[in-house]
């Protein structure tokens, strides 16, 4: 289980970071071979419905938490 989450998180960012203009397509293509790579190698098999149930989750409201206790 944790293999076929790794695998489905790092397809995920893969695609965002190549989407948003970080990875030009050479640098993609070396990502996606590695991560295909890793899926072979520990035998990871996941399923389109699996892939598409990861999300981010950003708070832009979000704060620190405070070490303070009074």
């Amino acid at each position: 289980m944790e293999n076929r989450r790794k695998l489905a998180i790092a397809n995920l960012c893969r695609g965002y970071l190549a989407l948003q203009g970080f990875l030009s397509s050479a640098e993609n293509e070396k990502v996606h071979n590695r991560i295909m790579k890793f899926r072979d190698k520990n035998k990871v098999f996941i399923s389109e419905a699996q892939l598409d149930s990861v999300d981010f989750t950003y708070d832009d409201n979000a704060q620190e938490e405070s070490d303070d206790e009074g």
